[in-house]
């Protein structure tokens, strides 16, 4: 019970904060709001903590040279403020790790969860800091030169904000098995019994880490590749929207209707993915 009420505390401070200080729009809130329950009360406050760190660093990373990345045509609409869509995109496969992780084995669910944070925090800081670098970025594929903010195109400035993303995550993992080992009150606010090995944590950290850049590396590869590219029926301009200019605008690559959004989900999914399989590795 003490956990749940922690989690709701924690949730209803600062889901309020981020919307006003514009990290989220209202419905992003909203569904920060349902998400962050979620794992409170199935992980507990302790790494819902962890995800509430991911929202405001990589929120920071957002409004960061902001005003640069407007004049691009490349920056976050709403002043930098995340939908819906945008926090389904980046938690909804930490969240549904958590929520499997009362059904079956916690240990690996755990990685699994951090996994994919650390894809969604890499992915975002890489494609944030690369707003901010000097260098025209090449696509992943083929290292043709495109324009900033193009999806699939990466920098390496911004690849490095990738691995430093990543490996946030995976240390912020590391100091919270110390934290839920060493304080007994921290053990009370994680779901049922603590489930992470005292030996080992170090390997637990490296496979969040590279679950994390592997999953910001092939959200670049999905979004060259995959990702639907149309033109403008109205004014002839290139976007990864479905519509443009009030009109529905023409296909020309990638899958039709799979978006920015849908490839993050993707992305972070695999990333978890590939964590776990680090970490039994």
């Amino acid at each position: 019970m003490l956990e749940y009420l922690v989690s709701a505390l924690m949730v209803g401070v600062s889901a309020p904060v981020a919307y006003k200080v514009r990290f989220l729009d209202g419905l992003g809130t909203l569904t920060a709001c349902i998400l962050g329950l979620a794992v409170g009360f199935t992980m507990g406050p302790v790494f819902l903590g962890v995800l509430i760190i991911f929202l405001t660093v990589n929120s920071l990373f957002t409004k960061m040279g902001y005003v640069k990345k407007a004049l691009l045509g490349a920056a976050e609409p709403k002043g930098g403020a995340r939908t819906w869509r945008s926090v389904v995109a980046n938690g909804l496969s930490a969240t549904i790790f958590a929520v499997l992780s009362i059904l079956f084995y916690r240990q690996i669910l755990v990685v699994g969860f951090m996994s994919a944070i650390a894809a969604a925090s890499a992915d975002t800081a890489s494609t944030e800091v690369g707003l901010l670098s000097g260098s025209k970025p090449r696509l992943i594929t083929n290292l043709s030169s495109v324009e900033p903010g193009v999806s699939g195109g990466v920098t390496a400035l911004g690849l490095v904000g990738g691995v430093i993303g990543a490996i946030s995550i995976g240390i912020i993992g590391l100091y919270v098995v110390h934290a839920i080992y060493g304080f007994p009150m921290l053990r009370l606010l994680t779901s049922n019994d603590p489930f992470i090995p005292t030996s080992g944590i170090t390997r637990y950290a490296l496979a969040i880490s590279v679950g994390g850049f592997c999953a910001a590396v092939l959200d670049s590869v999905l979004g060259a590749t995959l990702q639907a590219k149309y033109v403008c029926r109205v004014c002839s301009k290139k976007t990864e929207r479905a519509e443009h200019c009030g009109v529905k605008s023409t296909l020309v690559g990638g899958i039709d209707h799979l978006d920015n959004d849908t490839v993050n989900v993707l992305a972070t999914f695999l990333g978890a993915v590939i964590g776990v399989l680090v970490f039994l590795a």
